[in-house]
């Protein structure tokens, strides 16, 4: 007859636990390191779309406002030939002053007629008034650059012949990231735009 002999099953050594709990250890330590690198690196990705969807709001915003300048249901002024008697835009190095008379009333001081942007650059807002007081429009805007051209293409400061516009507008993100070396860790973006005045065509 043949006999099978079972041996008693054996627990684990204290050398085996200590192993499987450093593998446990080792392995919940990287599933979290992971895992803090995926959220900082989330955090910047949104941070960056924030920054570009800031960047872009202000150019499309001002180019409307832009694309106002002069606007006068009135039609041509006999006296000067030109299609409103009011100047659309102001040269200003320090602000950006757009004039409408959008309900056709012969003035333009009317809510929303008289625009002026500045951009205080120590707390890197762009302000925007629309007859109510500066109002923050757009933070975390590292510059806001307005050069006025004439119908050339030219820079000029008299008010007249200003025939275009062009705004550069640099956004950056709310927070430094540690990471990025450049810029004292804020990631930037800039966006320019080049408007024709349609309202001030003579």
């Amino acid at each position: 007859m043949t006999r099978i002999s079972i041996g008693a099953s054996q627990g684990y050594t204290l050398v085996e636990v200590v192993v499987a709990l450093g593998l446990s250890l080792l392995t919940v330590n990287v599933v979290y390191a992971l895992y803090i690198q995926e959220l900082k690196a989330q955090s910047v990705r949104e941070q960056i779309l924030d920054m570009q969807q800031q960047a872009r709001v202000v150019v499309d915003l001002v180019t409307r406002e832009i694309l106002m300048a002069g606007y006068d249901p009135r039609g041509v002024n006999r006296d000067t030939d030109l299609t409103n008697d009011f100047e659309g835009i102001t040269y200003d190095p320090e602000k950006l002053s757009i004039r409408a008379d959008i309900n056709g009333n012969g003035i333009t001081n009317d809510a929303n007629e008289s625009i002026v942007f500045v951009y205080d650059a120590k707390t890197q807002v762009l302000r925007r008034n629309t007859g109510g007081g500066n109002q923050p429009f757009g933070e975390d805007i590292e510059a806001f650059v307005v050069d006025y051209l004439d119908r050339g293409g030219n820079s000029t400061t008299n008010s007249k012949a200003i025939r275009q516009v062009r705004i550069s507008v640099t956004a950056r993100t709310s927070r430094p990231d540690p990471q990025y070396a450049k810029n004292g860790g804020y990631r930037t973006v800039t966006l320019h735009s080049r408007i024709t005045m349609r309202n001030r065509q003579s």
